[in-house]
């Protein structure tokens, strides 16, 4: 069962991802949306919750999942009234990682992720399953409030801890294979990058049409060329993710992060908005992590789109596109074309001009990669990337007219 409450906003994407990742561990039977202020005592309105109760107890149903985040006593007073456990979005995604979490390193990531949404609503949980208890609230009794509050936070610091190790030997691995190209998969997670990754190594990884089936880092050589070039594959992106779980993932997900070029696959068969979403998604969390690396948006699943499609996806989001290529990694259409194209942006080179000069700003800014411009007085120091040959030209025409 599902509920889905938006802000005075009817989102069906939103209630479809939704659906989707209950899919996973689940057999989803009823969905319910309700559009209003959120409810401080259920989050959704009460004259809804009665009527929940009884559908619940009539459909047999075993758990339900809201799409919004629960506060601790909104989710008790949930499962109170349902008499079924009650989660929210962030936990149901956190089951997932659970399902997938197959290394040692993967299980801690997920765990910590965990520990960290517990966090803020510990004291309240335990306080909440003293007053009786409720489905999902059992154990928390046997805690002292306090107690447990500084239990999970000492099992954070053991986590953290651990972790840092692990991305300190992924330090070192990096270094060790630094005298390669590295290329680096992002994307929205079931995007296809598994499959594309497979489609440019000639390597058979598992890959499976459901959501986080990607929680560790593949890495992998593209085949068929002389040049070792790397490509990393890691966990998928989802909307609001919120920034503990980036931290959480931190390890792998800077893996594929500060690769020298960036990959940002997408499925292409998604409608318009969807498309335009998942993007900003991407270009968001990139930010995040500081990643200012080169970047081509590959569109996957190109079978399964027509020319007149290409045509809007290139017209209508060309602001959040980067460089783009078609490309099916099912039935390797123009997978050749991809490799040249990332060889092609493996060779740019970036520059730094100091400059107050109008045309020459108007040229970065229309021919270049601008990566930073900050302005200092009357001057702009711009840092661009171009290919090699580009940026020395420019520096050489900076000097003539400097």
């Amino acid at each position: 069962m599902l509920i889905l409450r938006k802000d005075n906003k009817f989102d069906n994407k939103s209630i479809e991802e939704l659906k989707e990742l209950a899919e996973v561990l689940y057999n989803p039977i009823k969905t319910v949306v309700q559009i209003r202020k959120p409810d401080p005592k259920y989050q959704i309105g009460s004259g809804l919750v009665e009527k929940l109760a009884e559908k619940i107890k009539e459909e047999d149903i075993e758990i339900v999942i809201v799409g919004n985040i629960l506060t601790p006593s909104q989710k008790y007073n949930l499962a109170k009234k349902f008499k079924v456990e009650v989660i929210d979005k962030i936990e149901l995604v956190l089951r997932i990682f659970y399902k997938h979490a197959r290394t040692k390193e993967a299980q801690l990531q997920v765990r910590l992720a965990e520990l960290q949404y517990e966090l803020p609503r510990a004291r309240e949980k335990v306080r909440l399953a003293k007053m009786g208890e409720q489905p999902g609230f059992g154990g928390y009794g046997d805690y002292e409030v306090e107690k447990y509050y500084q239990k999970v936070k000492r099992e954070i610091a053991t986590i953290k801890r651990k972790l840092e190790k692990v991305r300190e030997h992924r330090r070192i691995a990096r270094k060790s294979r630094e005298k390669f190209d590295s290329v680096g998969l992002i994307g929205y997670t079931n995007a296809g990058k598994t499959s594309l990754l497979n489609a440019l190594t000639g390597e058979s990884k598992e890959s499976k049409n459901q959501v986080f089936t990607t929680l560790t880092t593949t890495t992998r050589a593209i085949k068929g060329i002389k040049r070792k070039i790397l490509v990393t594959d890691t966990v998928g992106f989802i909307d609001d993710l919120p920034p503990f779980m980036i931290e959480a993932f931190l390890s792998t997900i800077e893996e594929s992060a500060d690769s020298d070029l960036i990959l940002i696959v997408v499925d292409a068969s998604d409608d318009i908005e969807e498309i335009k979403r998942k993007l900003k998604v991407n270009h968001e969390i990139l930010s995040k992590i500081n990643c200012k690396s080169p970047i081509i948006t590959v569109f996957n699943k190109v079978d399964k789109i027509t020319e007149e499609k290409k045509k809007r996806i290139l017209e209508e989001l060309d602001r959040y596109i980067v460089n783009p290529i078609f490309v099916s990694a099912k039935y390797n259409i123009n997978i050749d074309l991809l490799i040249e194209k990332i060889i092609d942006n493996l060779n740019l080179s970036i520059g730094t001009i100091e400059t107050n000069n109008p045309k020459l700003i108007s040229y970065l800014y229309e021919n270049t990669e601008i990566i930073e411009d900050i302005l200092d007085e009357d001057k702009h120091i711009i840092t661009f990337r171009a290919k090699e040959k580009d940026v020395n030209r420019i520096l050489k025409l900076h000097k003539i007219i400097a």
